[in-house]
């Protein structure tokens, strides 16, 4: 296969051109081609394809991106690999990824004449500007553009071989140490450093250990002709001026010095002179190299002080530059010169992978690579990556030449916890066990959890061993890494990572608390910032004796986020790894932990039951919930037995989730012990009120929801209207955004019933709003769905297509199947409501029909039903009958009755498509009973009862037939109505063959 991006985007593959559709899909090619042949990890990918708004489970939507792109291309180039993906095609066969290599190998040429054959190469690839897929790929051009100036130089021979490592042409200083080696890359570093200099007299070049700051240093005291070098490396507390003085006396030509101190000598011999006198490896020394450079600088008005340090020295006036890691190519670029010079060649292409793997582990810093690169003499490249496992002792030698602290990895960072308080060494412990380091807020918890001052970690900041990103507390890999090796080594790693449990378990009870409230927002921030730091602490509960209570306070403060966001992989997890520690009872999250243990079990009997009475032979349509559900036996034995107790303990241990588990048990409870063995379990549980007299308001106002939810399943529109309304009232008065959205959801739904459609589109629009953010991309889709068909049933059929449009955008940045699918159903239904059923089949084709499988079965059955719909208007009647039958077990399956209302609906179509009108009205008044009301409005009806002609269609009539039939006693049941409608639908649609 080959790809071309200069000029525009070309793939091709043989002579078949490839297509390759959406800006995912190209964003993702794009990315990998670049690294044709290695391994892209992850986040890399993510970051790239998504610049400016990651989708909520990245991972999920790249693998969801991958399985797309994968179907454009030929079989076997996109691969699958550890951490990552990877493009299968040569680098040559790539125009971009060939002309940086042409570029690269000009560069390194000690040949004129062929680095400006390669130079002359790599400039015919370039046949137009670069085509990128848009926004987040800037840095891509700018690599390139700066690639073709070094090509159009090469090209011409105006750049002597030698020199376009960068080395500057400017005099040397025989008092400054010669470079041993090209400097790469830290230019902009380089001038930053020249600037800070150009208007401060005190510039400290700040970093961790091994990123180069001595590098940097005297590299900039090559350019500067007269400057001194005092390397305090070797002073030992007491021998700062005895160094500095040392230094001066090398580097200054003077007559004879009267004065009898070091001290004295320096500022003598500096006084009427400009300088730059670099201070070097002032860490170790720093209150003295403050005190001598404060000297300096008051008497010698003249000399500029550089110095290099692991912590700013601490005076007014100081200016800094922050060195941090190599970026990633001219680390890869360090890596790959250092290996060509241990053995005399570069790294193979098949190594690429494993030289960005060796890189990215590295942090970049300069001395770690230098360090790795020198294994090559004896190891392969791959040896070395898989060496890194234990990179203190793969790195554990180095050259004789430099200083001791500089021979081995170990050495590096002994160097700085050498210098380290008690306090510091705990605290850097502390923060190794945090992968994802430390919300500056969350700082004075941990410190308190580990024993240490606060203003210890903040020490760690100054001493370059953590840094400052985006509000938090981040830690190098390496230093990390060397943190839990000596957690390990002095056999103190499973208390640092029990500590780190706890203190995790306390910070997300507080953040669990705000996401019942306006701050809900600011909490799922919080809890997506601390992913891994939470996971981190769920496996060491899960793995340590002595944890299962804090596994338990962990789970319950998750619990909230996980259903929220739908992360029902971890919400099992939790659940079946924690339900037996909540058996005490003894804390509300015990009592929450073993009441939503054993709902979740009773939801996994329901749906075992459902997929029992729908699948003959056997095999479940959908998985459990938590892995250990026992069967329907034990189970509903479990829950009668255990669920006494925990309604007893929830009214003991009060809170605002307690509150709702006795409810919820009681309900399910009796739905269990009511039905009958064998049968699904009705979708009209009752929850009632006992134990809410004094429950929080936002547990009355939960329960009010899920009732609404109920009575909207079951078809009982009168409960739907007044707990609507209800729990709506609260949540707004409590400030609980996702609450709202939801209740707002329950009350939409209700409004349409009643007619009030321009009241329920308001409704509906708020509550999407809100949900924006704080649940899954694929049940916002769905939540905005529901506009759009309440546009349709207004007639304002131009804004509902404005709307699709803005839904497909969403649908696609956050890379959801489902919502993709509910996408290209909405847009069906418009097509519908216009009268036009070829377009409308042509969307619905679209739906991803591998991905149906994973689906709800009420996205299923509506999609079937919206299928028989568009049928019905091209007249296709005997297809439209196949897809019903296969759409109306779905909506059985699902348990919602709107669903099955609106199958009931296509049927009444079909059958007045057939001529049996009152057949057809007969349906309709069975979808109106089931929905508890008649959608007036519905788009498919008056569209197909303005081309039939035919009043059987009319909706009025049956929503007015709806409320005749009653139970014997007098009652409507919901329940026992359904039923008997769903029957009178299946007769009414009959079998294959069935005149």
């Amino acid at each position: 296969m080959r790809l071309r991006f200069f000029g525009g985007i070309s793939i091709a593959d043989g002579d078949r051109a490839v297509d390759v559709r959406g800006r995912g899909q190209e964003a993702l090619l794009f990315r990998l081609a670049l690294d044709a042949g290695s391994t892209v990890a992850y986040r890399a990918l993510a970051e790239d394809v998504w610049p400016d708004d990651l989708p909520e489970d990245p991972r999920a939507s790249l693998q969801s991106l991958a399985s797309r792109l994968r179907r454009a291309l030929p079989r076997g180039v996109l691969e699958a690999a550890p951490g990552g993906y990877r493009l299968a095609v040569d680098r040559d066969d790539v125009d971009l990824a060939h002309f940086a290599d042409l570029v690269d190998r000009a560069r390194r040429a000690d040949d004129p004449a062929s680095a400006a054959a390669d130079a002359r190469a790599a400039l015919d690839l370039w046949t137009g500007d670069p085509w990128t897929p848009g926004e987040g790929f800037d840095w891509v051009v700018r690599d390139l553009l700066e690639d073709r100036a070094h090509a159009e130089r090469l090209a011409s021979g105006s750049v002597p071989s030698g020199e376009e490592s960068g080395m500057p042409a400017a005099e040397r200083v025989a008092a400054v140490p010669a470079a041993l080696t090209p400097l790469i890359g830290r230019q902009h570093e380089l001038a930053l450093i020249d600037e800070q200099l150009g208007v401060e007299r005190l510039v400290t070049l700040i970093g961790p250990g091994g990123a180069g700051k001595t590098t940097l240093a005297l590299e900039t005291a090559r350019r500067r002709p007269g400057s001194v070098v005092v390397e305090l490396a070797p002073a030992a507390p007491g021998e700062v001026w005895a160094a500095v003085a040392g230094a001066v006396g090398r580097s200054i030509r003077i007559g004879e010095l009267v004065s009898a101190t070091a001290r004295d000598r320096v500022l003598e011999a500096l006084t009427g002179r400009t300088v730059l006198l670099v201070l070097d490896n002032c860490e170790h020394v720093s209150a003295e190299a403050a005190a001598a450079a404060l000297d300096v600088l008051r008497s010698a008005p003249g000399t500029r002080i550089l110095a290099t340090s692991r912590e700013p020295l601490g005076l007014a006036g100081e200016a800094f530059v922050d060195l941090g890691p190599l970026p990633q190519g001219d680390a890869r670029e360090l890596f790959v010169r250092r290996v060509r010079a241990a053995r005399g060649t570069p790294p193979a292409p098949e190594d690429a992978e494993a030289v960005e793997r060796i890189v990215t582990r590295l942090d970049g810093l300069p001395l770690a690579l230098e360090l790795a690169a020198a294994k090559a003499r004896t190891l392969t490249i791959a040896e070395i990556d898989t060496g890194l496992d234990d990179r203190f002792a793969l790195l554990a030698t180095g050259p004789r030449a430099v200083e001791a602290r500089h021979q081995t990895l170990r050495a590096l960072i002994d160097w700085s916890w050498e210098t380290l308080t008690g306090s510091e060494r705990t605290a850097l412990l502390a923060a190794a066990v945090f992968p994802d380091g430390i919300a500056a807020g969350d700082v004075a918890v941990v410190a308190r959890a580990f024993g240490v001052d606060a203003g210890s970690f903040d020490a760690l900041v100054d001493k370059s061993l953590l840094h400052r990103s985006e509000r938090r507390l981040r830690m190098l890999e390496t230093v990390r890494e060397y943190g839990i090796d000596r957690l390990r080594s002095e056999g103190h790693e499973a208390e640092f990572r029990g500590i780190q449990a706890r203190a995790m378990a306390e910070l997300a009870a507080r953040e669990d608390a705000r996401l019942r409230g306006p701050a809900v927002r600011e909490g799922l921030a919080w809890f997506d910032a601390d992913d891994e730091n939470l996971s981190a602490a769920l496996r060491a509960c899960a793995e340590q004796a002595g944890l299962a209570d804090v596994g338990v306070r962990l789970v319950r403060a998750n619990l909230w986020t996980w259903l929220m966001r739908e992360r029902f992989e971890e919400l099992s997890a939790g659940l079946t790894t924690f339900f037996a520690a909540a058996g005490a009872l003894d804390s509300e999250p015990a009592v929450v932990v073993r009441g939503v243990g054993l709902l979740a079990r009773a939801f996994d009997l329901s749906r075992r039951e459902m997929d029992r009475n729908e699948n003959a032979d056997g095999v479940p349509r959908h998985s459990d919930l938590v892995a250990d559900t026992p069967s329907t036996n034990d189970a509903l034995e479990l829950l009668e037995r255990e669920s006494p107790a925990v309604i007893a303990a929830a009214a003991v241990h009060r809170s605002e989730l307690s509150a709702v588990i006795g409810p919820l048990l009681r309900g399910v409870a009796t739905t269990a012990r009511e039905t009958p063995p064998g049968r699904p379990w009705p979708r009209t549980t009752v929850i009632d009120d006992t134990g809410l007299e004094e429950a929080p308001e936002w547990s009355k106002a939960f329960v009010g929801m899920m009732r609404s939810a109920i009575a909207q399943n079951s078809g009982d529109t009168a409960t739907l209207g007044v707990e609507s309304e209800r729990s709506l009232a609260t949540f707004l008065r409590l400030g609980d955004v996702w609450g709202t959205a939801f209740a707002s959801q329950m009350r939409s739904e209700w409004l349409q019933l009643a007619g009030r459609l321009e009241e329920a589109l308001d409704v509906a629009d708020t509550s999407s709003e809100a949900l924006a953010g704080l649940t899954s991309t694929a049940d916002l889709v769905q939540q905005r769905a529901q506009s759009i068909g309440l546009l349709l049933r207004l007639g304002r059929v131009d804004e509902a297509r404005e709307r699709l449009t803005r839904l497909e955008r969403l649908a696609r940045d956050n890379e959801s199947p489902q919502g993709l699918a509910q996408v290209h159903m909405s847009a069906a239904t418009i097509e519908i409501a216009v009268g036009d059923g070829a377009a409308a089949l042509r969307h619905l084709d679209e739906v991803d029909s591998d991905a149906m499988p994973s689906f709800p079965d009420q996205l299923v059955a509506w999609a079937l039903s919206k299928r028989a719909q568009a049928l019905v208007l091209l007249g296709r009647s005997d297809a439209a009958a196949t897809a019903l039958r296969s759409a109306l077990p779905a909506a059985i399956g699902s348990g919602d009755h709107p669903i099955v209302s609106d199958v009931a609906v296509s049927i009444a179509g079909w059958l007045a498509l057939e001529g049996r009108d009152g057949d057809a009205g007969r349906a309709l008044t069975a979808a109106a009973r089931i929905r508890g009301g008649a959608d007036a409005e519905e788009p498919f009806l008056r569209v197909l009862r303005a081309r039939l002609g035919t009043e059987a269609l009319d909706p009025a009539v049956a929503g007015s037939e709806a409320g005749r039939v009653t139970t014997v006693d007098g009652t409507a049941d919901p329940a026992v109505d359904a039923e008997h409608e769903v029957a009178v639908l299946s007769a009414l649609l009959g079998s294959p063959g069935d005149s």
